[in-house]
């Protein structure tokens, strides 16, 4: 155990495992880094979907970052949040008729059009309301530069509308007096790290907005170049060279201006903004051995941090994992083959596979670190029946509890029981 471990595990305190922990300072540190070195027509969208915590939102709206949401329920707790309604985009495929009339009714900053079938509901609630609502239209290049690892875009996708489509959606719009086109969006692809092939999708997404324009003849106001911007969790993966990035978008960001004048851009990000602020925390319960492997039993695994495991993964190798034991200070370093596995009954609750890992005792922390985005949110929290984790958050030298570790009567949370008659048969 090093150091480092030893402060960690005096911010834990006694707090019940598991739980998630946030290095707010970190955080800090690094969005403000980021959104002082961009041009200043480049604007930040923090995309809510990687964290939904409340606290966490409303650092980064401090920061000075907008918000990208998803659903209803993503816009409440961006309003929580303290977000300006200016400063919200709303994006999704399956937007319903009454997230939209909520949108439009709070004076949304922007709404990303996916489909010809979206923009003529969203003209007919407008019109009904007698409004104008601002909206850009999501478009699935015909080419993918981006060299993602999570294709969003350049291939048969539920988001967005054909670049090949685009005649049809245009002629449509022409008949939708109430909706205020502002630009285009493109989300080619999550989980990039390098640079070259983020600013090469970039600079085709430009290219894309000018030939929109000049034959559509529409007025582009924004240019929402996605981002998907990733972060290392292997080995064999290298940070993304986020300097290189950044010089180049400014550079991309002044030429735009030359050529569109007052033409803002918007970059959407979450996973690069939050994850490496966070860490899972879970304890060892104790350890077995089965047919001579040799397992790790936790109490916290797949229903909290579901991206930990094989689920559905092209890349079948572990997430870094440390160990941290509080009853001594030494520094392990004799290692064995063993397995973390989750309490869940079953196989898929697998949050490390065969490791090479310091011996692990019952009570040992297990933690999780670059776990502050897609954890919690992307998790089956209600699968048998186990509590909710807490969430921490360490900011200006206080351990803030941001969210309360849930209990049992979370599960009953909105049923309801029926009056049943006795020994039915």
């Amino acid at each position: 155990m090093y150091q480092k471990d030893e402060i960690l595990l005096e911010r834990f305190g006694d707090h019940p495992t598991p739980f998630y922990y946030y290095d707010g300072d970190a955080l800090h540190a690094h969005v403000s880094s980021l959104l002082a070195r961009l041009h200043p027509t480049v604007r930040v969208h923090y995309a809510l979907k990687a964290n939904g915590n409340v606290a966490l939102a409303g650092l980064l709206r401090s920061l000075g970052c907008g918000v990208e949401i998803a659903s209803a329920g993503e816009l409440f707790v961006a309003m929580e949040a303290g977000y300006a309604t200016e400063d919200v985009l709303y994006a999704g495929p399956g937007k319903t008729v009454a997230e939209l009339r909520e949108a439009i009714a709070c004076g949304i900053g922007c709404i990303h059009v996916e489909s010809v079938r979206e923009l003529r509901l969203l003209e007919d609630i407008a019109a009904q309301t007698g409004v104008l609502v601002k909206a850009a239209v999501r478009i699935n290049p015909d080419n993918d530069l981006s060299g993602a690892t999570i294709k969003m875009g350049g291939v048969p996708r539920p988001f967005g509308v054909d670049e090949g489509q685009l005649d049809d959606f245009f002629k449509v719009l022409e008949d939708c007096p109430h909706v205020y086109f502002q630009g285009i969006q493109v989300y080619t692809g999550t989980q990039m790290l390098k640079a070259d092939q983020i600013l090469a999708s970039f600079g085709n997404t430009l290219q894309l907005a000018e030939r929109v324009q000049a034959q559509y003849g529409v007025a582009m106001h924004t240019i929402n170049l996605g981002g998907g911007f990733g972060v290392p969790y292997f080995a064999h993966e290298q940070p993304l060279d986020m300097d290189h990035v950044i010089d180049g978008l400014n550079e991309l960001a002044e030429q735009t201006q030359s050529r569109i004048p007052g033409v803002r851009l918007i970059i959407e990000s979450g996973r690069y903004l939050v994850a490496q602020s966070g860490m899972y925390v879970c304890r060892a319960l104790y350890t077995k051995e089965s047919k001579g492997e040799k397992f790790v039993v936790a109490d916290g695994g797949m229903n909290h941090y579901a991206a930990a495991t094989f689920r559905g993964r092209r890349i079948r190798d572990n997430y870094p994992v440390r160990i941290m034991r509080r009853q001594s200070a030494e520094i392990l370093t004799e290692l064995e083959t063993v397995s973390i596995v989750g309490p869940l009954c079953t196989p898929e609750d697998c949050i490390v596979k065969k490791a090479e890992l310091p011996p692990i005792h019952e009570g040992d922390y297990i933690a999780f670190p670059n776990a502050g985005a897609y954890g919690l949110s992307y998790s089956p929290l209600y699968f048998l029946g186990h509590a909710t984790p807490a969430e921490l958050l360490h900011y200006r030298g206080e351990v803030h509890v941001i969210r309360e570790h849930g209990d049992r009567t979370d599960l009953l949370h909105h049923q309801r029981m029926i009056a049943l008659p006795e020994n039915v048969r």
